[in-house]
């Protein structure tokens, strides 16, 4: 299967809150040239209602963000949603740990869910930012912890390839050691302010990131989706942003 490019939903979150919004959205989503989402901090919103929209604007969703809690203490539930909504990916957008107990923590919560939603044939991802690659009391890295304890089946990744970025890492290093573990990843580019030093998001190629190359080290590593995602558009229109992405990745990379 060819790599899709999707639209992280969370970068149009305040047009996401309604079901008047989320139906607009993703009209306008397809419009601009995208054929798969990723949903992130939707407001309210009934599965067979957003599952009538998507189905209208021939969307089809890669993968969530869902809460912990929800993942947790409403398994049974995520799982029925996410196949009515044909959604393989169940994500953890953020779980704050800094010390060996929070991330044992993480682990006693999240694994039982994880298990149960892989023996319904979804697949759990986590997440990243910057902080899981910071060093906690006994020297290892969070994300590393997670890694060691946990097998692919019970523990997928959704790297955000900016954070990997402004952690240190290499992205493309990242993608090859890690392939079993990862089929969707975040895509957004980082731009540095040529005085201040300073970074801040881009659109896909007017970044400083190495695009072509992460591209193709994705589709190697066995990447399926690769979503758009833009936390802050600086004054730029959302949509227009996602739309910058879209064109920019068709003309340089060619999907």
């Amino acid at each position: 299967m060819a790599m899709e490019i999707a639209a992280q939903l969370y970068t149009v979150r305040a047009k996401t809150q309604t079901e008047q919004d989320i139906a607009q959205t993703l009209r306008k989503i397809k419009e601009i040239g995208y054929d798969w989402v990723q949903i992130s901090a939707f407001g309210k919103c009934r599965a067979e209602f957003l599952r009538d929209e998507l189905e209208k604007n021939g969307l089809r969703v890669c993968a969530t963000h869902t809460p912990i809690e929800r993942i947790t203490d409403d398994t049974e539930n995520v799982i029925a949603e996410h196949k009515l909504l044909g959604i393989p990916y169940v994500g953890l957008g953020y779980y704050p740990a800094k010390t060996l107990e929070d991330a044992k923590g993480l682990l006693k919560r999240i694994l039982p869910a994880a298990r149960k939603l892989h023996e319904s044939g979804l697949q759990f991802i986590y997440h990243n930012h910057f902080m899981e690659f910071a060093r906690m009391e006994n020297g290892q890295r969070v994300l590393d912890y997670y890694l060691e304890q946990t097998t692919p089946e019970e523990f997928g990744l959704l790297p955000d390839l900016y954070w990997l970025q402004f952690a240190g890492l290499s992205p493309e290093k990242f993608l090859t050691e890690h392939a079993d573990r990862i089929r969707v990843i975040h895509l957004k580019d980082m731009k540095v302010d040529g005085e201040s030093g300073d970074r801040r998001f881009a659109e896909i190629y007017n970044g400083n990131m190495d695009y072509d190359f992460i591209l193709k080290t994705a589709e190697q590593s066995g990447v399926l989706y690769a979503a758009v995602e833009q936390d802050e558009c600086y004054g730029t229109d959302p949509f227009e942003s996602l739309q910058i992405s879209r064109r920019n990745i068709r003309a340089h990379y060619g999907i």
